[in-house]
């Protein structure tokens, strides 16, 4: 696992608070969730706003400059871009909420999402680092790696016995999907599909609601996925054939 880079860390923390923050963001606001001092965080801001990456308006908050808008403007190769279009059928087909997780070293992130169209229904965090466990997408990347030091860290990080870590990767090698059922949110279930770039694991596809709606359908939603995906072009990742090692 890559070594973290305090400054790199700080900048990229400072970026993803801003890009999740509806209307912007203040010095204050940004230095409070670091748990920085302002002082410390003012040269960041103003070097980021330099560099074009952040922009002050008039109401004193920072928001994306050009320059970050002109570094993640949509690519055809995007994962967002390639994605969207099967979360947007499968959302259609299934009425549950379809999320985007890309995976960061030892964390994920949603990047893109597909509200329910039931009236009650998931609606996860968005542009969040959140940790792999115990979430379905987290599970998928859990059990395609072969780098022992990604398992050390979530037994380090989370309250989990090691007999229980390798008792779920084995299940999700075995059915091929995630599963988190109540592990996060006590009344929702959630699974997860990978999806394969080339030859690698670049993100996964979620579908979440209820338990109340999804526990009883889980099987035949899980193959309604996977159809849509292949239909669409894309790969699922199969562990079958990905086996790590």
């Amino acid at each position: 696992m890559v070594e973290k880079h305090r400054t790199v860390s700080r900048v990229v923390g400072i970026l993803e608070f801003v890009v999740r923050s509806l209307n912007g963001a203040t010095l204050s606001e940004i230095a409070e969730h670091l748990d920085a001092p302002k002082s410390s965080v003012y040269g960041f801001v103003r070097g980021l706003e330099a560099e074009g990456y952040l922009k002050e308006n008039a109401a004193g908050h920072f928001v994306f400059g050009l320059g970050a808008h002109t570094l993640l403007a949509s690519q055809a190769t995007s994962l967002v871009e390639l994605a969207a279009p099967v979360m947007n059928t499968i959302g259609s087909e299934l009425g549950e909420t379809i999320t985007l997780a890309v995976f960061l070293d030892h964390e994920l992130t949603y990047v893109h999402s597909v509200p329910s169209n039931q009236r009650i229904g998931y609606n996860p965090e968005m542009h969040t680092r959140r940790p792999l466990w115990p979430t379905s997408a987290g599970k998928i990347l859990l059990a395609a790696s072969d780098a022992p030091e990604l398992k050390t860290h979530v037994l380090a990080s989370e309250d989990l016995k090691a007999e229980t870590l390798d008792a779920e990767i084995a299940s999700v090698r075995k059915r091929g999907y995630g599963l988190n059922i109540g592990e996060t949110v006590a009344d929702v279930s959630a699974f997860a599909l990978g999806l394969k770039i080339g030859s690698s694991l670049a993100a996964a596809i979620t579908v979440g609601g209820p338990n109340v709606r999804m526990r009883p359908h889980i099987e035949e939603m899980v193959d309604t996925v996977r159809s849509a995906i292949s239909n669409s072009g894309l790969d699922v990742w199969d562990f079958s054939i990905n086996e790590p090692g």
